[in-house]
């Protein structure tokens, strides 16, 4: 039996399932390229899970597999190693795009192409921009935004630097599955963390009854009615974006601000109802006080807005604006959760140290995706060599050392927000560059600090970028322990994906953006968030802020009330309130869609266990997952559609 178990195991990553999520990776990287850059759909690779890659396990589960299993039982791919493609897509998906090139490419560049003599960027910063950071080549820039009218790329101008940053990129991706690995068992097997997003992708793989083409999911009628929803919802607003004249059904950014125009209700800003159905099914995944949290503190927030401006924060001469309220407020918060959980699983990390430097016995780690002594020194080496190579740039040592344990920290409150809220969307707060700049002032830090840490913007301005990477990787290894997926393979494959994901995208992202040149593909990706933050630096360089004790306050004051809130649920059962809806509240963007939906699939869930209990959630769940497999397939099939031409695609989200 031991030897059967082994064999088992060892089907997750077998040469099979290898060349095909390979293959599906070479088709994404290109498909990703033309659906978010070229026909403006930012949907497909910017939620998480990647579209891509659940469309990809759909095709399998629905069409692929049952042909196979038609032809033959042993032609057809199993869970283990359907789970084993989609765990490597959803890792490849965001690496392809602003996880990995969209934000990042631009970025080497960006600050030459937009220097001109009034915003004096020659003068401010480009010495302290390394010589083997970017090309340089006036005509490589220029091409770059405008085109290269069919000359190709110029690749001998791009090979140096990528050769250089790939290791960079490699290290950070190095480093979250590290850290995966040393709060895994913690996340899944003490504290219980209900990962609500790999729900689906289980029930759409399991394998069907001998001598079924489908399993008992794909025969649910309750799914296909909330399969049915959005299929219909986007079929119908998705043809209506090919043909005008169609109908088209408003369901997203309802405008209620509108409705309130005069002060103090006018300082609450823009809110918005949306009803995206796969967010609904995911909230109603979660557990009640989660989904009601993040609803609950949104509009907290904006009764602090609507205070503030009672009491003059933000108008002239105010000492305080209502970036204090939010932004600050939301660092915080987000540093909080991360020590938070640092501290409630210390217990757990003395246990890996000891395995890690003193080889303990009384700590088992072969079930994990690495020996905790790789995991713990691996990712030591990822942020010393991140330290390093940013000191060879140019930074001084504390402030590379300070700015990667903060990304750390925020990637690991990001992860946790993942796997227990389910929320794939987060913006997250203010910036790590913004937050250091705030707390020591910008001439401690200096030019040359500043000028690099504005190179990194593309990894922090937004956490469904670089940082969504690392949740990905650890829904990959709870599916792996779900379905005796041997992990350490799936590790194998995940870094082999990463790597081939990565060169893929440059290929075919620059591919893309010469042939059609930057300034007519996606603006947000490749011209706005790029020079972001050099418009940025210019204003640091400028006019230095000093540090900021009135948002440092309402940083503490975030930490200190997300500190609150876990000590409460710790401590009463009865407590509603969760810290991780705090924190997700005070974020930017992404909330405004989410906060509405999240709040409906949480009253579903209320109705189902008022009603019938836990059976009643389990009979009407197949409904909800429903909603959220019509959502992606519906986003997989707007973006074939899209391959055939042009025109901009069909926006299933935002």
């Amino acid at each position: 039996m031991k030897g059967k178990a082994a064999v088992e195991r060892g089907k997750g990553l077998t040469v099979k399932a290898f060349i095909l999520s390979m293959l599906a990776s070479v088709i994404i990287a290109f498909w990703t390229q033309h659906s978010e850059l070229v026909i403006d759909s930012p949907s497909f690779n910017s939620i998480h899970p990647s579209i891509a890659g659940f469309f990809a396990v759909i095709c399998i589960s629905l069409f692929i597999n049952p042909l196979l299993r038609a032809i033959g039982e042993r032609w057809a791919l199993n869970q283990r190693e359907m789970l084993t493609i989609y765990s490597i897509l959803i890792v490849v998906g965001p690496i392809v795009s602003i996880g990995g090139v969209h934000f990042f490419l631009p970025t080497l560049i960006a600050p030459y192409y937009y220097a001109t003599p009034e915003n004096e960027y020659a003068e401010l910063f480009h010495d302290y921009i390394p010589s083997w950071f970017g090309p340089k080549d006036p005509e490589v820039i220029r091409t770059f935004y405008e085109g290269s009218e069919g000359m190709g790329v110029p690749w001998e101008a791009w090979i140096k630097p990528l050769a250089i940053w790939t290791p960079f990129l490699m290290a950070v991706y190095f480093a979250f599955i590290c850290l995966n690995v040393i709060v895994r068992r913690q996340w899944v097997e003490s504290e219980k963390l209900t990962f609500p997003l790999v729900q689906l992708p289980l029930e759409m793989t399991r394998d069907p009854e001998r001598g079924e083409l489908f399993n008992r999911f794909f025969k649910n009628g309750l799914m296909w009615v909330g399969f049915a929803i959005p299929v219909v919802l986007h079929g119908i607003n998705g043809t209506h974006n090919y043909f005008p004249s169609f109908p088209f059904i408003r369901y997203k950014h309802i405008n209620i601000s509108r409705y309130f125009t005069d002060r103090p209700w006018s300082a609450m800003g823009h809110t918005e109802l949306s009803f995206y159905p796969c967010i609904i099914g995911f909230s109603y995944l979660l557990t009640v006080d989660v989904s009601f949290s993040v609803g609950f503190f949104y509009l907290l927030s904006k009764a602090q807005l609507i205070l503030g401006d009672v009491l003059g924060w933000g108008r002239r001469g105010s000492a305080m604006s209502q970036y204090y309220l939010i932004e600050y407020q939301g660092a915080g918060a987000f540093l909080a959760i991360a020590i938070s959980c640092l501290i409630v699983a210390r217990k757990h990390l003395l246990r890996i140290l000891r395995k890690a430097f003193l080889g303990s016995e009384e700590v088992d780690d072969s079930s994990e995706p690495l020996p905790y002594r790789w995991a713990v020194i691996g990712y030591l080496l990822s942020i010393g060599f991140l330290t390093f190579w940013s000191v060879t740039a140019g930074m001084s040592l504390w402030a590379a050392l300070t700015f990667f344990i903060l990304f750390s920290l925020f990637a690991l409150s990001l992860t946790r927000m993942r796997v227990q809220a389910g929320l794939g969307c987060v913006h997250g707060p203010m910036p790590i560059q913004e937050l250091m700049v705030r707390s020591v002032g910008a001439v401690r830090l200096g030019p040359a600090n500043l000028t690099i840490l504005s190179h990194y913007f593309f990894m922090t301005g937004e956490m469904r970028g670089v940082m969504s990477v690392m949740p990905s990787q650890l829904e990959g290894f709870r599916l792996a322990q779900y379905t005796d997926i041997d992990p350490r393979r799936l590790v194998l494959g995940i870094v082999l994906g990463s790597i081939i994901g990565l060169l893929l995208a440059y290929f075919a992202s620059l591919r893309t953006i010469y042939k059609y040149g930057a300034n007519i593909l996606n603006r947000w990706r490749v011209r706005s968030m790029p020079t972001i933050p050099f418009v940025q630096l210019r204003s640091w360089l400028i006019d230095p802020p000093e540090v900021d004790w009135v948002g440092l306050q309402f940083v503490a004051l975030g930490a200190a009330f997300t500190a609150f809130l876990s000590f409460m649920r710790l401590r009463f059962i009865w407590w509603p309130f969760h810290p991780i809806g705090y924190a997700a509240a005070f974020t930017g963007r992404t909330i405004h869609w989410v906060w509405f939906p999240m709040l409906l699939g949480c009253l579903f869930k209320y109705l189902a266990l008022k009603q019938g209990g836990a059976r009643g959630y389990r009979r009407f769940q197949p409904f909800f997952l429903g909603l959220i497999l019509g959502d992606f397939f519906m986003g997989g099939f707007w973006g074939l559609v899209g391959l055939s031409s042009d025109h901009p695609g069909y926006l299933l989200f935002p």
